[in-house]
């Protein structure tokens, strides 16, 4: 039978379900014959052949697995993503609720499930993507029919956070919170998150309609690359803040000494150790993570490299839990674990020689044995909305969601050795669309961040030559397995964010080189080359200069004062009432600016303000009342960007919109790719060889 005959075999074998590689697995249970597991457990050791092992044999997308390989490779592929989905789905996302200047206890306390809901949602819907059939009637497919594990985006991670963390803030304006906490706002903000993801989903099954010319005309590689390559290069400064610490100390190291006088602000999600950004103890305990992963590398076997970031992470873990740190004068640390001393600001002073560790323990040890979806107290639905002044922003998350996945699509198929042009290759991108869209729909419901193919599971097709959709399977149980034990889920979000950075860092550098192979998978013409030096060059430019179109850009305090007074678009033009001093948030300093004339007592010919009305009726002198007025401040100069008692809805919304693309890196370069692509004639030249 020649290739066209056994493609169109092989598509018309798709029309109807895609789980026939696992309703019926291979009789032969351990697959001893099949397999050559020596090759696949062998370290690369200097002492062994220079040849090495014999690679097993490459076996093909609906390749019957004896059920130990089905489970092998289904671990395989579950621990090469488990630590990202954990980072993007969740641990992320709810930390920033847990620090005291913008804290929802609530939200942060509900850590250890968005973690374990992140995971079974993903082995769910990678169900579906995995599975493949053909909608009844139509000409359209839904899935791939690949090992296309599904995981929640980072494309959305800064957006999920900016929400969750404003919500907090508009809270604090508006005086709902019980002191420094405001329990169910970022819960709140979270919602509207996952309400406004359900809606812009739908822009996605969209694309995926449209008739294959049309998407490849939306996303060459060119396109599809840039998007990839920026979403890792926009978030590598992210990894690299938690390698020192944590994002929210770093962000505020001047921010909050502006703002009070002292600081700087200290790391606090690295158990009961509280340091400043930076710190050595910190980054080494990041560097066991790439150190360990490093050496895999270079001595570990086919399936401890392809599952290296996994391993690297578990090393890290082992290191910090055995590691503590002795503390000296002047050191701080968390109040839970100085219970009989004062806490100010939630740190009470450390005590010198004593050794601290860094895990707390406590979210393990509560937290239940098993969970499963929507099992957590408060329900993140029950605060579903939507959220306009984002929805622009989240829809162009969807469209380079999209455009990662067509890249992610074409390296599956190079990896499963199918051909990644043609009509079955087209049938596979649409099914391919339409499944990520109809899952981002179905994450939400489930409580999770929207849902994309993770491309590193492509290098593990690649290395292991196993390409059978049963290991996709077993890769789904093992997620939902993950899942479904919640104290998994507890552990995970009790790492120290350090350790968590070594992981992140090279997550999103994964990420970037594989928009750089996707780039590189068309030859580079002038056309592209033009295309790629704007996109980039202001894709990352905004990652490095953050505050060119916002004034103070990720900082708290002080930070967000310049942001309501200067920047692109300052949030004071779309205000609508200004809050008037004395007020309840305000400063001593700025309500001081209402004062007219100060309280003053008079005796006989002395005069005092610092006198008290008791104590001036006991001298038998008289006292004034102080006189203020109601006094309108427009601009922030103390009072960390809280200015304003009422936003102009409609200017707050655009104002949002615009501003989150511009500065977000991905955004604002993948928009000019896409127009870049679509406006710039083709040289003559370049017809051919260029798409």
């Amino acid at each position: 039978m020649d290739d066209d005959a056994k493609q169109v075999v092989e598509v018309a074998q798709e029309t109807g379900v895609g789980c026939g590689v696992c309703c019926w697995p291979d009789p032969d249970i351990l697959g001893l014959k099949k397999y050559n597991y020596k090759w696949l457990c062998m370290p690369s050791l200097p002492c062994f052949s220079k040849d090495g092992v014999p690679p097993p044999v490459f076996l093909a997308k609906d390749e019957k697995l004896p059920l130990l390989l089905a489970i092998i490779m289904g671990l395989q592929h579950a621990l090469a993503m488990v630590a990202g989905i954990a980072t993007s789905g969740g641990l992320l996302i709810a930390g920033d609720a847990c620090f005291d200047f913008q804290k929802d206890s609530e939200m942060c306390n509900s850590k250890g499930y968005l973690v374990s809901a992140a995971w079974i949602t993903s082995g769910f819907l990678t169900i579906i993507q995995v599975f493949r059939c053909r909608i009844l009637k139509t000409k359209y497919y839904l899935g791939t029919g690949l090992i296309s594990v599904m995981g929640t985006s980072f494309t959305f991670l800064p957006i999920a956070r900016d929400m969750v963390v404003s919500s907090i803030m508009e809270a604090k304006v508006a005086g709902e919170c019980n002191g420094l906490d405001c329990p169910e706002a970022g819960m709140k903000g979270y919602g509207r998150f996952l309400g406004t993801c359900m809606v812009a989903a739908f822009f996605e099954i969209f694309l995926a309609l449209l008739p294959p010319r049309i998407i490849k005309k939306l996303f060459p590689p060119v396109v599809t690359g840039c998007a990839v390559l920026l979403i890792g290069g926009g978030l590598i400064g992210s990894g690299i803040k938690y390698v020192g610490g944590g994002v929210f100390c770093a962000d505020n190291m001047e921010g909050k000494h502006a703002a009070f006088g002292f600081g700087p602000q200290l790391c606090n999600e690295n158990g009961d150790v509280v340091l400043g950004f930076g710190a050595p103890q910190y980054i080494g305990l990041a560097c066991t993570v790439i150190f360990f992963t490093t050496f895999l590398q270079f001595f570990g076997s086919p399936f401890m490299k392809s599952t290296s970031l996994f391993f690297g992470l578990l090393f890290g873990m082992i290191v910090s839990g055995l590691a503590s740190y002795e503390a000296v004068a002047g050191d701080q640390t968390m109040c839970s674990a100085e219970p009989g001393k004062p806490c100010i600001g939630g740190f009470a002073s450390a005590t010198v020689g004593k050794a601290y560790s860094y895990w707390n323990s406590d979210r393990i040890e509560e937290s239940e044995s098993f969970t499963f979806l929507w099992d957590n107290e408060p329900n993140p639905l029950l605060f579903l909305g939507f959220a306009p002044e984002y929805f622009l922003p989240i829809l162009i998350g969807f469209f380079i969601s999209t455009a990662e996945t067509v890249g992610d699509i074409g390296l599956s198929c190079d990896a499963s050795e199918i051909p990644s042009e043609g009509d079955d290759f087209d049938s596979r991108v649409q099914g391919g669309l339409l499944a990520d869209g109809l899952s981002s729909f179905l994450a939400a419901i489930m409580t999770s961040a929207p849902n994309t193919t993770f491309s590193q599971n492509n290098g593990v097709i690649a290395l292991t030559r196993c390409a059978s959709r049963a290991a996709g399977f077993a890769c789904a149980g093992w997620l939902i397995l993950f899942g479904v034990v919640g104290k998994f889920g507890a552990i995970m979000s009790s790492v120290p964010i350090c350790v968590v950075g070594g992981l992140v860092f090279m997550c999103f550098s994964m990420v970037f080189v594989g928009g750089i192979k996707i780039i590189a998978s068309k030859p580079i013409t002038r056309r592209t080359s033009y295309i790629l030096t704007l996109s980039l060059g202001m894709g990352m430019g905004v990652a490095m200069v953050p505050h060119l179109f916002e004034a103070g850009s990720t900082g708290s305090y002080f930070s967000k004062n310049m942001a309501h007074n200067y920047g692109f678009w300052p949030a004071k033009d779309a205000s609508k009432t200004f809050y008037t001093v004395p007020h309840f948030l305000a400063t001593p300093a700025v309500n001081g600016r209402a004062t007219v004339t100060k309280a003053k007592c008079i005796v006989g010919n002395y005069s005092s303000e610092s006198i008290s009305e008791n104590d001036c009726t006991g001298l038998s002198g008289v006292y004034t009342d102080a006189v203020t007025q109601q006094l309108v401040v427009e601009n922030c100069i103390s009072n960390n960007g809280h200015c304003c008692t009422e936003y102009d809805a409609t200017q707050k919304m655009w104002r949002t919109s615009i501003v989150m693309i511009l500065k977000t890196p991905y955004c604002i370069g993948t928009l000019l790719a896409l127009f870049l692509n679509l406006a710039l004639p083709y040289d003559k030249e370049d017809v051919q060889g260029e798409i």
